[in-house]
């Protein structure tokens, strides 16, 4: 591929990715507006938001993965998101909350090939040295979501309806397939330092086995999981924490959470991809140690704009925080790519995926929701889940709205700790992976 061919092919994989992740943090926009509606807990729109999405979503990574080893990656990947689309498109024709979540399993499928068929793309355009950057540029699909989602999705649905979200995300993201289709280019498979055999395709299992099989993958899986099942977990109800802690109505709630998810995640993805690179020159512990060290300082900055009760405050300190959560993808792909052959890179980070995802997305939604509701009876002291259901707890100045924003505020500060356990295993990983080179 020439220069151009490649950087077409890294803004088609890009914006593919940013329609991929839209599909994940959609609901979380019209969470309350659903939640209304429906007249749903907040344990069931983490199931909606998480865990149903998250199940189906991950389990087709696999054999998608596979597909993506013997046919065409580009076609595989644009071809899934179409099939994405049109249930995104779906939901806005939903009349129960069961028709909503069976669309919602539609879409889990369609998204699944967002991102391991391109990572392998991307290891088989870029040499070892250049992976974490590109793959950081890759990723910058994620905070276009969020700020794409964010802004338009809210002020969409406070304007029109949660519905009309729906629809105009799914029409956006069939366009976008649809230019991946015709313009996206394969690049030719190139093997570079596989730590399995080449000369075959290997299995799923044989990959998941040279996987485990290394210190450094351990550890890198246990950090980049406790990163996801803190940013799931918390991005999930962070709109709503701010409609029921500040009042802030749907257009607003998504204009904060973009700025603070969308902004961070796009500087700190970039941070993590080309600063990491930058510092292993001197040191390869650095490829991993500065998402670490970013990880651990980031959750407590979180945590006070969490609970500093000003609008005003939360939104800076919540935002320094945030910076350093996004910085560990790029480096950790990279890291993972470094271990795995051109015919294995798509398995191997579709099962590397597979846990992350299967953990921090299908885990941490329902979780929050649990320990919110949990939370917020007990502050309420009365039978909260009866009488504050729906639209009654969202009455402003009541004491039903009250209990609702102190449960979900305790519930996002408890998770956010993870964010802070994922860096510490990222440093056990920067150290295992130092030994291992030195020991060759």
């Amino acid at each position: 591929m020439t220069q151009r061919d490649r950087a077409v092919a890294l803004l088609l994989l890009a914006s593919l990715n940013a329609f991929g992740f839209i599909d994940r943090v959609v609901v979380a926009l019209v969470a309350e507006k659903i939640k209304a509606e429906f007249l749903v807990s907040d344990l069931e729109i983490g199931l909606l938001g998480g865990t149903a999405f998250a199940l189906v979503n991950t389990l087709a990574s696999v054999p998608i993965a596979r597909l993506a080893e013997y046919a065409r990656r580009s076609s595989v990947t644009a071809g899934f998101l179409l099939l994405g689309s049109v249930f995104t498109a779906l939901m806005a024709a939903s009349a129960s909350f069961t028709q909503l979540l069976g669309a919602r399993l539609g879409m889990a499928v369609g998204s699944a090939a967002t991102e391991a068929p391109p990572h392998s793309m991307i290891s088989d355009m870029y040499p070892p040295e250049k992976r974490a950057s590109a793959i950081s540029i890759f990723m910058l699909g994620v905070p276009v979501a969020s700020l794409l989602g964010s802004f338009l999705g809210g002020a969409i649905a406070e304007n029109y309806s949660w519905r009309s979200t729906f629809l105009f995300f799914g029409v956006a993201g069939g366009a976008i397939s649809l230019l991946c289709i015709l313009f996206l280019k394969e690049p030719a498979r190139v093997t570079v330092a596989p730590a399995i055999e080449a000369g075959g395709k290997p299995s799923a299992w044989q990959v998941l086995t040279a996987m485990m099989g290394s210190s450094t993958i351990r550890f890198l899986l246990m950090g980049v999981t406790c990163i996801s099942l803190g940013s799931f977990g918390v991005n999930t109800f962070l709109p709503a924490f701010f409609s029921r802690s500040y009042g802030l109505d749907a257009a607003q709630a998504g204009l904060v959470f973009g700025i603070i998810s969308g902004f961070a995640s796009l500087v700190g993805t970039l941070l993590g991809g080309f600063a990491s690179e930058h510092f292993a020159r001197r040191d390869q512990r650095w490829l991993l140690g500065f998402p670490a060290l970013g990880s651990v300082i980031g959750a407590p900055l979180f945590v006070i704009g969490l609970v500093s009760g000003q609008l005003a405050i939360a939104i800076p300190v919540m935002l320094a925080g945030s910076f350093f959560f996004y910085t560990a993808m790029g480096p950790a792909i990279a890291t993972l790519h470094g271990n795995l052959d051109s015919w294995s890179r798509a398995t191997g980070s579709a099962l590397f995926l597979l846990i992350v995802h299967l953990v921090g997305q299908g885990a941490g939604p329902p979780l929050v929701g649990t320990v919110s509701d949990t939370a917020s009876s007990m502050i309420y002291g009365g039978d909260f889940a009866a009488q504050c259901a729906g639209a009654a707890g969202q009455v402003p100045g009541s004491a039903c709205a009250a209990a609702s924003a102190g449960g979900l505020q305790m519930a996002i500060g408890i998770f956010a700790m993870f964010f802070a356990l994922g860096g510490i295993a990222l440093f056990f990983a920067a150290r295992a992976r130092h030994r291992a080179e030195a020991a060759a």
